[in-house]
């Protein structure tokens, strides 16, 4: 399938970096004045016709953009990944601000390699503080990972600081997301926005819930992460996944409140929670 048309003026996929691990493709306008470097989920695969992760998005909505391909599912645990992200920065120079951006291994990515990039923000989505079964000892999701790694070599707190901004984007009601956020760095200029309902899903539940836009406007600097909470909440009613996690939390309860979910499930159409639901109400 063909990507969308580049700007005039843009050069695609451009390699600013290249190594035994990573590879970092640039698309954009030569002098941009805005860039954000985009850090995929762990399973992205590294040779892509398509492009990098998200790069069909961002060059959609003009987004000058990094894409981060990696070799490994390691969460970065390698000398490689800082002198990369310094490579990135000195490719641009001082002048662009640089915005980090991921999603699970790419949040962990983002928020690793914010100060080397020396980006003004860091937007991490369902981020891991660390895979290590000794140190987080709920999280079994990655064990296939971990048993092909040697050790986990990053320090996240030696890499977070107070100069930049550092937007944490997680479901509180997601046990391990949770504890994992519990365990991050909070650096002067820290800030949550509360995915309830999202699962591990923040991107998906976003997108379906219609406010697409709205997380589109937080990568680029126009809009605030007070903005993207009310985004979230607006859309709610429209989210599967919310009413999905909301309703089985509240029925399995017997609380009152849960009828609205129910409701809700009808106006929409979610006809897999309605064939749960339907005999509680016949």
């Amino acid at each position: 399938m063909q990507g969308p048309a580049l700007p005039n003026g843009w050069e695609s996929r451009v390699v600013i970096y290249a190594g035994a691990r990573l590879r970092l493709e640039y698309t954009g306008p030569a002098d941009p004045a805005r860039v954000l470097v985009a850090f995929p989920p762990f399973d992205y695969p590294l040779q892509s016709d398509e492009g990098g992760w998200g790069t069909k998005s961002f060059t959609k909505r003009g987004i000058a953009h990094v894409c981060v391909f990696h070799c490994d599912e390691d969460w970065h645990q390698h000398d490689e990944f800082i002198l990369a992200m310094q490579a990135c920065r000195a490719f641009f120079g001082a002048k662009p601000e640089l915005t980090a951006y991921g999603f699970s291994m790419g949040a962990y990515g983002a928020l690793l390699g914010a100060q080397a990039l020396n980006a003004s923000r860091a937007i991490a989505i369902a981020p891991q503080s660390s895979i290590d079964p000794d140190v987080v000892r709920f999280e079994r999701r990655y064990s296939e990972q971990w048993a092909k790694m040697g050790d986990w070599r990053h320090d996240l707190s030696a890499h977070m600081d107070d100069k930049r901004l550092y937007i944490v984007m997680f479901d509180p009601m997601h046990g391990q997301d949770k504890k994992h956020e519990r365990r991050l760095p909070k650096p002067a200029h820290y800030t949550r926005v509360l995915l309830y309902g999202a699962g591990h899903a923040g991107i998906q539940s976003i997108v379906g819930m219609g406010q697409s836009e709205a997380l589109f406007d937080l990568l680029c600097g126009d809009a605030s992460p007070r903005d993207m909470r009310n985004a979230y909440r607006a859309g709610r009613r429209d989210g599967f996944r919310y009413t999905r996690k909301m309703g089985i939390a509240l029925h399995s309860k017997q609380r009152p409140a849960a009828r609205m979910f129910y409701d809700i499930a009808r106006e929409k159409g979610f006809h897999r929670l309605l064939k749960k639901w339907d005999p509680l109400y016949e």
